[in-house]
């Protein structure tokens, strides 16, 4: 469920930010997964499904449904500690833990209802198992309202898991694994793509709460019922596309919910990754500015102790009886007694330099005895001393090298030494080896991406992590006089961002760079809603291709069993039952008068068929057939409406027709047959704007009339027998 945690460096919290957002993150892709849910749920009902398994699976949706936006309230409202968001927050976790027991019941409702409609009456044991793990779920998530025996919430309204939590959760494997075998069992009796989407919603949700048990911060539980639930999607889809329903609608339906699909997934995506690039230009000065305080508070920590030692040596009353013994008399006549002393420092606290200067005589005490005399006219070496006293200030701390340790760069922290009555006895002070500094410095560069400078009042270096830097690059910073103590200065660049403070004690300025202000990777937190858009997009585009597939060649097969339909079997034309429909069409889109009707019929079928049997009549049809198709061609459509009755339906004008019945009349005699007969059609001619006054089955009437005249008038004239 939800939890949070925060790293510790250095006693200061770090950011929350990451955390912040990875909620973001989470109830957004929670949000869209409910929103879908909620449309699936539309979209059963709209197509009037009554199958009891798929209205248990609607009862599925519509619960996860709930279940998503009870998390994402969960998500939202967790932090704050008003008294509303602990009531939404209690309410929401209450909701998802009843919800979860509530989703295997239906579940286990699902598979019944489907294997009962597949003839299956699945043992009644499982049923029994899963309703005693549910009744004690259900006994424990109410006991905790109580008790707090399976989670509560600490004092920030942050989500805690305690001892109750584990009974509940293996209660729910008990659960899933009942449901997974009954799955194993009942395999055969459901197609291939429902069983692995059904032991797919029974197993995922299982390895996600294994996962969920070790790993705080996101839900996995909830994000492997959104992946278990898609495959239950998909297997659905397939399903409801082979019904009789959806093959009577057309591709648009399902191009529709493709599309508002991808358009809600997308808001969903896209929201979330502006949501988080909004919030991390709105917190990236104070997530700065924490991390400046933070190597403030470390830079004047580390300072601070040799700033003390100094300040203690000036203020030593033994050092200062040495120091004016040491005036009355000579420097070497002191130089043991002050190297002890300073040795003893040294040895205490572990620095590389520890010195006394003598103003008058201008010896450099150190823990090894006089090691030089103070030239500052001669030796460039020693002008800090000069500066120093020039400065009026008590202590002060410049960069040089250490002649005493192999010239080493180091820190000085100086102090002046004064008598009783304030008159200036000498300087004392210790040295910080700068790589000490560095390391100190690289540690927190490195494990915060920051680039950390101290400069002086003219913006020079004085420490730095690159050696290469200090006493030689400038810092340009304007208005540095104007930057004080009390807090950082912040300045924000396209790539990195500046905070300058002044560091009062040490008389330097501390300037800490943010090479990475932004401390949300948008790329890094939105990957996951990013490769779930994909993934989903692919998804659906694959059940949506196969889907259109399906019905593309459901209106293929229904398309050529209507052809089939529609066509004589022997000659290939339109039959009487294409005939009718055209018919009715004509006559009710209005286009009687367009149409001219050609009635044909076979002269002396019956004579053929009685003297050279029915594959000579079969000939004689085939042949007026091709004849009849070859004539009309695209100037109209041809029937065959009996034995030897043909149909012309022409749409053409007065030339064209004439040129048809011209062209039948040569075709027809141009025919050869195999038998000795010969291919003789009679034809009735009835164009149809001649006859307003007639209806159209009329006009047919009367063409048929004319096509029996014109037979009468071929047997009269030939001298043939006609035979009845």
């Amino acid at each position: 469920m939800m939890e949070y945690d925060f790293f510790d460096l250095t006693g200061v919290k770090q950011l929350s930010m990451n955390i912040t957002n990875l909620e973001l993150t989470q109830a957004t892709i929670e949000i869209f997964c409910g929103f879908i849910c909620l449309m699936l749920v539309v979209i059963i009902l709209m197509n009037g499904h009554e199958r009891n398994s798929w209205m248990q699976l609607k009862w599925m949706f519509f619960s996860t449904a709930l279940l998503f936006f009870s998390e994402a309230a969960a998500y939202i409202f967790r932090g704050n500690t008003d008294g509303f968001s602990r009531l939404m927050t209690g309410i929401g976790n209450f909701v998802v833990f009843f919800l979860n027991l509530v989703l295997i019941r239906q579940f286990m409702r699902y598979m019944y209802e489907l294997l009962k409609e597949k003839g299956v009456t699945p043992g009644k044991w499982y049923d029994r198992i899963v309703n005693a793990c549910i009744a004690l779920s259900l006994i424990i998530l109410i006991t905790n309202l109580f008790t707090k025996w399976m989670y509560f919430f600490d004092d920030a309204n942050y989500y805690h898991r305690n001892t109750g939590w584990y009974v509940y959760t293996i209660l729910n494997g008990v659960c899933i694994l009942t449901a997974g075998a009954m799955c194993i069992r009942y395999r055969r009796s459901v197609k291939k793509t429902m069983f692995a989407a059904l032991l797919l919603y029974a197993f995922e949700p299982l390895i996600a709460i294994v996962i969920q048990t070790f790993i705080y911060g996101i839900s996995i539980t909830s994000l492997g019922i959104a992946i278990a639930l898609s495959f239950m999607l998909v297997a659905y889809l397939l399903d409801w596309s082979k019904t009789k329903k959806i093959k009577q609608r057309s591709s648009l339906d399902v191009i529709i919910l493709f599309v508002i699909m991808t358009i809600s997934m997308s808001a969903s995506v896209f929201s979330c990754i502006l949501s988080i690039q909004r919030i991390s230009s709105e917190n990236s000065e104070s997530d700065s500015m924490l991390l400046a305080h933070m190597v403030s508070d470390s830079v004047e920590r580390e300072f601070i102790e040799p700033i003390v030692v100094s300040k203690t040596i000036s203020n030593d009353y033994t050092l200062r009886q040495y120091m004016k013994l040491g005036q009355k008399t000579s420097p070497m006549s002191v130089e043991d007694k002050i190297s002890i002393y300073l040795n003893s420092i040294k040895n205490g606290f572990g620095y590389p330099m520890v010195f006394a200067v003598c103003d008058q005589s201008g010896a450099f005490y150190t823990y090894g005895g006089i090691s030089k005399y103070v030239d500052i006219e001669h030796d460039p070496h020693d002008i800090w001393y000069k500066d120093f006293l020039e400065s009026d200030k008590d202590c002060d701390l410049n960069v040089d090298t250490d002649e005493a340790n192999q010239w080493a760069l180091s820190v000085f922290v100086n102090h002046e030494i004064l008598d009783e009555n304030g008159d200036l006895l000498g300087v004392c002070g210790v040295g910080v080896e700068m790589k000490d500094l560095q390391r100190f410095l690289k540690r927190y560069e490195i494990k915060y991406n920051l680039r950390i400078s101290l400069i002086d009042q003219d913006g020079l270096i004085q420490v730095a992590s690159d050696a290469a830097r200090i006493e030689r690059d400038y810092l340009q910073i304007s208005g540095l006089d104007q930057i004080g103590s009390d807090e950082f200065v912040y300045e924000s660049g396209t790539d990195s961002s500046r905070m300058i403070k002044y560091l009062e004690d040490l008389d330097w300025y501390l300037v800490v760079e943010d090479l990475n202000p932004n401390k949300i990777d948008v790329i890094e937190i939105t990957a996951a809603s990013i490769i779930i858009f994909v993934i989903g997009l692919l998804m659906m585009g694959i059940v949506f291709s196969v889907m259109s597939i399906r019905e593309r060649k459901a209106s293929k097969e229904l398309a050529e069993r209507r052809k089939i339909s529609l066509t004589d079997d022997m000659t290939g034309l339109f039959n009487r039952r294409a005939f009718e429909e055209d018919c009715a069409n004509i006559r009710g889109q209005g286009m009687v008068s367009k149409i001219t009707i050609l009635m044909m019929d076979v002269n002396g079928l019956k004579t053929a068929n009685d003297t050279y049997g029915h594959l000579a009549g079969d000939e004689l049809i085939i042949e007026a057939a091709k004849c009849i198709q070859t004539a009309v061609g695209e100037l109209g459509k041809a029937y065959r409406t009996g034995g030897d009755e043909f149909v012309a339906l022409l749409t053409c004008s007065e030339e064209k027709q004439r040129d048809v019945l011209q062209t039948l009349e040569r075709l027809v005699g141009s025919v050869k047959c195999s038998y000795p007969c010969e291919l003789s059609i009679s034809k009735g001619v009835v164009v149809c704007k001649e006859h307003s006054d007639l209806t159209f089955d009329e006009m047919k009437d009367l063409a048929d009339k004319r096509m029996y005249a014109d037979k009468e008038d071929y047997y009269r004239s030939s001298g043939k027998e006609r035979r009845k």
